[in-house]
């Protein structure tokens, strides 16, 4: 991947000292134990002089504002030490040793990602199918992270069909031939990725961003190989590497670990992804009682309430698709979240919401023909509620399927 030159030019080696340390602090940012959580709060408050605390560190979003002040410190600080490196080093000829372990370095941690990201699509765990709840939300009320992973889950095919694109990208990265293709098409799945990220607000747009910056490390240093191959028509040679292992035994050594960390990656990621599947994925369990109910009557204390939409006792749906686990969608369509542990000898089910664990219920349940009734006392009203089963299939998003053939287009 390195030509061996004689020698770079200034702009090339003040760039590679640039990106040599900032990838290495941003690689290296999981080994600080914590040290940044002290680190950067201080350095946003009497540095920045930001007017609000950190108090929220990274956690299922990688876009807080915790992240986005590490970046920018580790920007400072390659910045600073890329001074400091260009004042003492104005004699060095070239860094192709160097450049090439970061290379090596930055191949396989893209490769990492390209399999571990690419593994979950194609097992259709990262964005699985739309749930119960989604299809009984108002499209309006998505977010635009919703839609996005609803539009992708929806298709195992279309789930199947990007992860592969990312294994690809990350299978090419990891032989020296085969390098500057997988560095471009990993190029093209990360602007991919990054665009989906950016468009519809998916808190990984840091994260997307440097991994894009790192497979364009990669493609720049043969760009003008590919500029004279594929638009001036013009020959170029192949690359050339430093010889680093001369000894037998080291070569031994180096195809050894490099099986070994390929064995990994394939194996962490068929393994975790049939792990998955079995867990939280397609193939999971399902609880007792599961499924997606229509309340086709609600009687409170005696009292048959109506089905008006600005009621907000009334249910409307109520959806048990997890474990321990249930939604009630109110009649003005607000949700609910509860904690159902059903206990299918007594045909019981304790029954509390999250936001009060004090107040439980306990309700008799009844399942045949289709219907689920529940009865008993919640919190202090008595209740007697008849759901009707909806077949998922009924949705037109889940009936409609594929067809080859289409005399008319069909959008609704």
């Amino acid at each position: 991947m390195v030509d061996l030159t004689t020698s770079w030019s200034l702009v090339q080696k003040i760039s590679f000292r640039f990106f040599f340390c900032f990838f290495l602090f941003y690689i290296l940012n999981r080994f600080t134990f914590g040290v940044l959580h002290v680190v950067v709060p201080w350095f946003a408050q009497h540095v920045l002089m930001l007017e609000k605390p950190i108090t929220v560190f990274t956690n299922g979003s990688g876009d807080t504002t915790y992240d986005y002040v590490v970046v920018l410190l580790y920007l400072i600080i390659a910045f600073l030490i890329t001074l400091v490196w260009s004042l003492l080093s104005k004699r060095a000829e070239n860094y192709n040793v160097l450049n090439y372990w970061l290379i090596v370095f930055l191949r396989y941690y893209l490769a990492m990602f390209m399999f571990t990201y690419g593994f979950i699509k194609i097992y259709h765990l990262q964005m699985p199918s739309p749930s119960f709840t989604q299809l009984i939300q108002e499209f309006g009320d998505k977010s635009p992270m919703g839609l996005a992973w609803s539009y992708v889950g929806y298709s195992k095919g279309f789930s199947f069909f990007t992860g592969f694109a990312e294994v690809m990208a990350g299978s090419f990265l990891l032989f020296r031939k085969t390098v500057t293709l997988g560095a471009l098409l990993t190029t093209i799945v990360t602007i991919n990725i990054l665009a989906i990220n950016l468009f519809f607000d998916v808190p990984v747009k840091l994260f997307s961003s440097v991994l894009l910056l790192m497979a364009l490390f990669i493609v720049a240093w043969e760009v003008k190989k590919l500029l004279n191959f594929f638009i001036l028509n013009k020959p170029t040679v192949s690359a050339q590497y430093p010889v680093l292992f001369k000894k037998r035994w080291m070569k031994i050594a180096k195809l050894t670990l490099k099986g070994l960390i390929i064995g990994w990656f394939l194996f962490t990621g068929v393994a975790g992804g049939i792990r998955g599947q079995k867990a939280y994925g397609d193939k999971r369990e399902k609880p007792a009682l599961h499924g997606l109910y229509n309340a086709e009557l609600f009687v409170r204390n005696n009292d048959t309430i109506p089905p008006l939409i600005t009621d907000r006792v009334r249910w409307k749906n109520l959806v048990i698709e997890w474990e321990k686990m249930a939604t009630v969608k109110m009649m003005n369509d607000s949700l609910r979240y509860y904690s159902f542990i059903v206990d299918t000898v007594n045909k019981k089910v304790l029954f509390h919401s999250y936001a009060d664990t004090r107040d439980k219920s306990n309700l008799s349940y009844e399942k045949a023909n289709g219907y689920l009734t529940l009865h008993g006392m919640l919190k202090e009203d008595s209740i007697f509620v008849r759901l009707k089963e909806r077949d998922v299939q009924s949705f037109r998003l889940m009936n409609r399927g594929f067809r080859w053939v289409n005399e008319y287009p069909y959008n609704r």
